[in-house]
């Protein structure tokens, strides 16, 4: 083991207040009774075990047999190391796929033999990944093993199911209604926790692996327990009947048993389990076939475990070039900054919100704003620059989407984005229209089209509603904060992922008009400037604003726009309406149009007479962009807290050029918050 101190090792692991290792060791006391109350129950069908006939019948299996359950524990375990991989990932802990395998076969080998899988699987990982601290690898152990139960109870409710009827105790009703039951909780309790809101325990947030990876943990859970199955099934007395899916279910059915009391092994339970399933075999070779199925499946993978146990960590192998997450921040750099600047679509400076990242192109000329989600990686509005190696950044997108086991998504592009992703097979949708004008040809707002608007602005400047601009550094940011702080909890919160949201660094690094009346402060707005094109961004009025406010101060700034040659300012965009659609989705939009926040954004945006341009939204499949538009409206109306300051330079790039870097530690992440604080005063336009 590496060298630690021996007051740590106490200290994480010398009593079950210590820590969770001591804590997961006095939670094997009672399995351990409970296997040995068993046991104890069954003193007199052990004490009939004719041993002499069972060693004659273990030797009667076949070497062809031996290979065959050989082969197929070989495939099981294959599969266990991929099983650690996805947990890896799903954790985030940095460490590659073979590493993670390697050390995941290792410790389930031992874990199998010894007994007490959580303390055994902790240590064998804390031991083979040096990357890990003993609570971590805890962490990690137990998250294996929590998902291998789910896994678990699926395959075996499916393996039931399936099974005909009058083929032994698991193929009456009762038993196939337990499994149906069984699977539409597991069904339900992952569509909640998919779709419903962030869960928080003990302070931290609780979520499922997104559901392409669960569906890669449900796959490798069969492909282990079926090999494994089949290893059994391999080893059984020559001429006995048994179709594999019998194995297979009292296989599955054995195993539970054996998990829930936690025996080492399972010895005891999964023997007596498989007596009880599988009556139409002697009891004597289907012992010699148990005997011969735990020398094959976990003597001598343990005797392999320990040996590479004695030879500790591996070398670790190099990452294969894929997008991947690397640090620092990503405003610091110049060429990234000119980059945003640079960008067609404005809103791309969303960046500095400091929740997303970059997907750079190979040459690194060309970028992408990416957020991600829970289920998915999405690619927001179009690439800085359109049309200039699109389709390899949708192929690099969907590269770090597998990486990540999320489902790549194009949200809110353009028609010429939207092609591209066509053209590669994908599944496109509209969703939504944005509303742009002509600051030169709306500038003075004549024609009939306007006259709701000049309304709106007499009585603004009747009641006394002035409009300026307001410099970064002049900005009266604890005003501004209890505006919007009022706004979003008359609202129910600000929306979030491709919208903005309220932070002292994010405003200040853009153009801002407030709106005073009275002598105080009771509304303002914010546009992302871009190199030909301006985008409403935050809009916040307070409950004293008198009518018009909010039209004042986009006049104001249509005002602007045109008189320095802006060539399109948008009001940025509002859902699909109905009349584009039929069916059952029309309807759907019609309902969403008749809600209070849309319908009143609609008349507003009306009154400037605007263009509408279709945005669109692409996934790989129609299943995968019914997912990740779920995934995206959950993150917009639920989004996560902002870290730190949200200003400048709060973020990360993607990049599928270089590996990643380590990540960033509390020290440095409590560095980057405070800068991000003192940025929020005093910042400049730096997009």
């Amino acid at each position: 083991m590496r060298r630690e101190s021996v007051a740590r090792v106490a200290a994480l692991a010398g009593d079950g207040a210590a820590g969770p290792l001591g804590r997961a060791a006095l939670r094997q006391f009672w399995p351990l009774a409970g296997a040995l109350f068993v046991l104890y129950l069954l003193d007199d069908r052990i004490a009939a075990i004719d041993l002499p006939a069972v060693a004659a019948a273990l030797m009667r299996i076949t070497p062809l047999q031996w290979i065959a359950a050989t082969a197929a524990t070989f495939v099981s375990f294959r599969a266990l190391g991929q099983y650690d991989a996805v947990i890896h990932r799903h954790l985030g802990t940095g460490i590659g796929g073979a590493e993670a395998g390697r050390a995941g076969i290792t410790a389930i080998a031992i874990s199998q033999v010894l007994g007490f899988g959580l303390v055994t699987g902790a240590l064998v990982r804390w031991r083979m990944l040096p990357g890990l601290n003993l609570r971590q690898a805890t962490r990690l152990t137990a998250t294996v093993t929590g998902a291998f139960l789910a896994g678990w109870a699926v395959v075996a409710a499916l393996a039931v199911l399936v099974l005909p009827a009058g083929a032994g105790p698991l193929s009456g009703l009762w038993a196939k209604a337990a499994a149906a039951g069984l699977l539409a909780v597991l069904a339900g309790a992952t569509a909640l926790a998919v779709a419903g809101p962030r869960l928080r325990l003990c302070g931290r947030s609780v979520g499922l692996p997104p559901l392409p990876a669960l569906a890669r943990l449900l796959l490798l859970t069969a492909v282990d327990t079926v090999a494994a199955a089949l290893a059994l099934w391999a080893l059984l007395p020559a001429g006995v009947a048994v179709a594999p899916e019998m194995v297979v279910a009292a296989y599955l059915v054995a195993l539970g048993a054996a998990l829930v009391l936690a025996t080492p092994g399972g010895l005891g339970p999964f023997e007596v389990a498989l007596l009880a399933l599988l009556p139409g075999i002697g009891e004597d070779g289907l012992l010699a076939t148990i005997l011969g199925f735990r020398m094959v499946y976990f003597a001598a993978p343990a005797l392999v475990a320990l040996g590479l146990l004695a030879r500790g960590p591996g070398k670790a192998a190099a990452r294969a070039a894929v997008p991947l997450l690397v640090p620092p921040a990503t405003l610091t750099r110049p060429d990234l900054s000119g980059m945003v600047a640079r960008a067609a679509r404005a809103e791309s400076a969303i960046l500095r919100q400091g929740e997303h990242s970059v997907l750079l192109s190979q040459d690194g000329r060309n970028g992408w704003v990416v957020g991600r989600g829970s289920q998915a990686l999405v690619a927001l509005f179009d690439p800085f620059l359109p049309g200039r190696g699109t389709g390899a950044l949708v192929a690099a997108l969907a590269a770090a989407a597998r990486a990540g086991d999320r489902i790549p998504c194009l949200y809110k592009c353009s028609a010429r984005s939207a092609a591209v992703a066509r053209r590669m097979g994908w599944t496109v949708a509209p969703v939504a229209e944005e509303h742009w004008l002509s600051p030169a040809e709306a500038a003075g707002f004549g024609g009939p089209d306007h006259a709701g608007l000049r309304r709106k602005l007499r009585k603004a400047a009747k009641a006394g509603v002035t409009v300026r601009e307001a410099r970064p550094e002049a900005l009266p940011l604890a005003e501004m904060a209890r505006i919007s702080h009022r706004w979003a909890r008359v609202r129910g919160g600000e929306r979030g992922f491709s919208m903005g949201r309220w932070a002292p660094g994010y405003v200040a690094g853009q153009r801002v008009y407030l709106a005073h009346a009275g002598g105080r402060l009771v509304a303002f707005a914010s546009f992302h400037e871009g190199a030909r094109e301006w985008v409403l961004d935050l809009m916040r009025i307070s409950a004293e604003a008198p009518c018009g406010t909010m039209q004042a101060l986009v006049a104001e700034a249509i005002g602007d726009a045109s008189a320095i040659g802006v060539a399109r300012l948008s009001l940025a965009a509002l859902p699909c309406r109905a009349e584009a659609f039929t069916g059952l989705e029309a309807r759907l939009r019609r309902r969403m149009e008749r809600a209070p926040g849309v319908a009143g954004l609609a008349r507003f945006k009306a009154g400037f007479a605007p263009r509408r341009e279709r945005l669109y939204i692409a996934a790989p499949s129609r299943a995968a962009l019914l997912v990740a538009a779920l995934d995206i409206a959950r993150e917009i109306h639920m989004p996560a807290p902002l870290c730190g300051g949200a200003g400048p330079g709060g973020d990360a790039i993607l990049t599928h050029r270089s590996h990643a870097a380590p990540p960033a530690t509390a020290a440095c992440r409590r560095r980057i918050a405070a800068i991000c604080r003192r940025a929020s005063t005093s910042c400049r336009r730096s997009v």
